[in-house]
């Protein structure tokens, strides 16, 4: 990617902090000679590269014309209260992952003290790299048509502090993943891209910062030649997870089982009307115990689920699961 004219870009921020502006408006003004690539490149790239959100709308019509506009913190969020709720919640649910202090967030979203917390046990320690791989991998996943990305990643069950340079990977995003509000991940197509058999969940904690990137940045141009499924396709995050039960779908399971297990009455309570699988039966006995079957789903997230529960939970039905189980129940009590 060509390195921006700073003056260029210093006068095109200006300019939309300002007030929002056409693609029109923007390539008639003689100070800032942008042909209309040029300037798709620097609203695209080379603002987002710097952390400027760009907010785009549409001018009153017809004909119906894009506007693009980068607020400020001063700026009073547009659609009043309605607004400036979502900004608190995003501020809210942001401040729980990432640390904003400092970086062109925190100024975006300080309206105010923000009135929501949202927190949850377990979090990884992201750093402000991970928040700037995540807001391009975004940006690449809502461009249309699909924009690859070069992605630095760390793979699961390697050292930690795995020394650089990592060999990158080209990746087409597809969105994102937060996980019981701690785990993000960055579902995506590796290359040929032509099908979900090439779908991927990267986890975000993994991505590795270089010396003068945050480990995602847009691929070159001659890497840019999305599949036809990626075209016409267009997967969504939801086609890479069971949701809401977990992240591996039974069709890539190796082991999938039935779900079947009984909680006594202390526990009742707790689970009962609560949505655990997008199909699922429940059926309270005579005593108050609560009986919940659903699947299939694979075994080692049945495990993972069924191993939360401390006591008070009974395993039935599928051998695969009660097996599985019990070795997971044997192999914690003899470390």
């Amino acid at each position: 990617m060509a390195r921006p004219d700073p003056r260029k870009l210093d006068l095109l921020i200006a300019t939309l902090q300002r007030s929002p502006r056409t693609y029109d408006e923007l390539m008639a003004d003689e100070r800032l000679d942008l042909s209309r690539r040029s300037l798709q490149t620097y609203l695209d790239e080379h603002l987002a590269s710097l952390g400027y959100t760009v907010l785009r709308g549409v001018a009153p019509g017809p004909p119906r014309r894009a506007t693009f506009f980068i607020p400020t913190a001063d700026d009073e969020p547009r659609g009043g209260v309605v607004d400036r709720a979502a900004y608190s919640l995003a501020r809210g649910f942001l401040e729980g992952l990432f640390p904003l202090e400092g970086t062109s967030l925190d100024a975006l979203t300080r309206r105010r003290n923000s009135r929501v917390l949202a927190f949850a046990s377990g979090v990884p320690r992201f750093s402000e790299h991970h928040m700037r791989a995540l807001m391009k991998w975004i940006a690449a996943a809502e461009h249309d048509p699909p924009r690859a990305v070069m992605l630095r990643y760390e793979r699961a069950g390697g050292p930690r502090a795995a020394p650089l340079p990592v060999e990158p990977r080209l990746v087409w995003p597809v969105g994102v993943i937060v996980r019981e509000g701690r785990r993000v991940y960055l579902p995506g197509l590796v290359s040929p891209g032509e099908s979900l058999d090439d779908a991927r969940n990267f986890a975000l904690d993994r991505v590795l910062a270089g010396p003068r990137d945050c480990g995602v940045w847009v691929a070159d141009a001659s890497e840019q030649r999305p599949s036809e499924f990626l075209l016409h396709s267009r997967p969504r995050p939801q086609e890479f997870v069971h949701a809401p039960f977990g992240l591996v779908r039974p069709s890539v399971s190796e082991q999938p089982v039935m779900l079947e297990v009984r909680f006594d009455p202390s526990h009742a309570a707790y689970v009962r009307d609560r949505r655990w699988f997008p199909k699922q039966e429940e059926h309270v006995t005579a005593d108050g115990s609560l009986e919940l079957r659903f699947g299939p789903v694979d075994v080692r997230e049945a495990v993972a689920w069924c191993s939360q529960w401390i006591d008070g939970l009974t395993v039935l039905g599928d051998p695969a699961l009660r097996e599985a189980y019990m070795a997971s129940l044997r192999q914690r009590l003899l470390r």
